[in-house]
């Protein structure tokens, strides 16, 4: 049974209609061995799932990357500006568009299933089931680059097998729309060049990417700080032009290596989501935004200057931050919602706000958002 709004129980009969003729018109098809570059592919998915066998819970993760797929390949074909029309997928969407799937490591116990797998979706049914929807689709891709992830201490560049060099690999960066290789720092690599091209040193940044190739290189320095927090920078170049981004997260209680796998694929969206935007507009986006539709709520403070907001948006999934953004731009007095950049369980975002940082904290409150302050960063998230 379909429930919600009218509206709402249209949208979803549309989708699960769309579904079932996709299904249909896909059961005799072969098994399609995906590219290296093709962006329906997402690989390097990890799932734990436990349930009463180690069938049972082999085929629930595999249930759950075959979501966790479609997602991926929806945020990356999908214009900014059409993300707001995906509604939430109905049951068995995901399982009638994987085209296959491969196994890069596995383990289990009589009722655990631990796995990295790589999900082929087909091509022809994704885009098949967003132009029953009405929504476009752009898959183009932009020039390979190159990634060196860098972990400075001190006066000195931490040798190539570290976390923050790992977490890089272990995102998908050979299949997204900004596709990337990961590199490892030569042994003879300085701390003072890294600094120097971070700190927009064009001569210094020619000389480094003379030593690893002809492509757009991308210095990624990633490092945890002192008070708790993991540091990101991007410098170089890369498929868009020159890019100097840098954020600051709190690490809390989660571990180092997880901070870094979090970081890492944030900041391959920002790369990722460059190009996207360039794609959207015809020209260099830097940072990505795009303008959010919404009207301003009654109730918006009064006397004060609007001033501008920056904050993190953590979420589960596409559903989640649907939902998420849908009820922000109904918050008395937010004006101007923009997202800066997307990954699959982050957002960053920016909008006015003419009323004090406490009075914002209380407004959210009323609407069900938990507003933090984490040093450098805001963090908004759903209570």
């Amino acid at each position: 049974m379909i429930r919600g709004t009218p509206r709402a129980a249209c949208r979803e009969a549309a989708w699960l209609a769309a579904c079932v003729a996709i299904l249909a018109s896909l059961a005799g098809l072969p098994p399609v061995r995906a590219a290296d570059d093709d962006p329906y592919t997402v690989a390097k998915i990890s799932v734990d799932v436990t349930d009463k066998s180690a069938v049972a819970a082999k085929n629930k993760a595999i249930a759950e990357a075959g979501e966790q797929a479609l997602y991926t390949v929806l945020s990356r074909v999908v214009p900014f500006s059409a993300l707001g029309q995906l509604p939430a997928l109905p049951p068995l969407t995901a399982e009638a568009l994987v085209n296959g799937l491969s196994i890069r490591k596995e383990q289990y116990s009589t009722t655990r299933y631990i796995a990295t797998l790589d999900i082929i979706l087909n091509q022809q049914g994704v885009k098949q089931l967003l132009a029953a929807y009405g929504i476009p689709t752009n898959d183009a891709r932009a020039p390979m680059i190159s990634v060196l992830p860098v972990t400075l201490e001190g006066d000195k560049v931490k040798a190539g097998n570290d976390a923050w060099r790992q977490a890089w690999l272990d995102v998908d960066v050979a299949h997204g729309l900004a596709p990337a290789n990961v590199l490892r720092p030569r042994p003879d690599l300085e701390a003072g060049t890294v600094r120097a091209v971070l700190a927009g040193d064009q001569s210094a940044y020619a000389s480094l990417q003379g030593q690893y190739g002809s492509a757009p290189l991308v210095v990624a320095v990633g490092e945890p700080v002192g008070g708790g927090q993991f540091v990101t920078r991007l410098a170089g170049e890369d498929g868009v032009g020159r890019i100097n981004y840098g954020r600051s997260d709190q690490v809390g209680g989660e571990k180092a290596n997880a901070a870094a796998r979090e970081a890492a694929a944030f900041a391959y969206a920002i790369i990722e989501n460059r190009w996207k935007a360039m794609q959207s507009s015809g020209a260099a986006a830097t940072p990505v935004r795009y303008q959010e539709d919404g009207a301003q709520a009654p109730g918006t403070p009064q006397g004060e200057p609007p001033r501008n907001v920056v904050a993190v948006v953590p979420f589960s999934g596409l559903k989640e931050w649907q939902d998420i953004r849908s009820r922000l731009v109904h918050v008395p007095g937010i004006q101007g919602l923009e997202v800066n950049s997307l990954s699959p369980r982050m957002a960053s975002i920016t909008f006015d706000y003419p009323g004090s940082l406490g009075v914002l904290q209380k407004v959210l409150g009323d609407y069900g958002f938990a507003f933090e302050n984490r040093d450098e960063n805001f963090v908004l998230r759903p209570r």
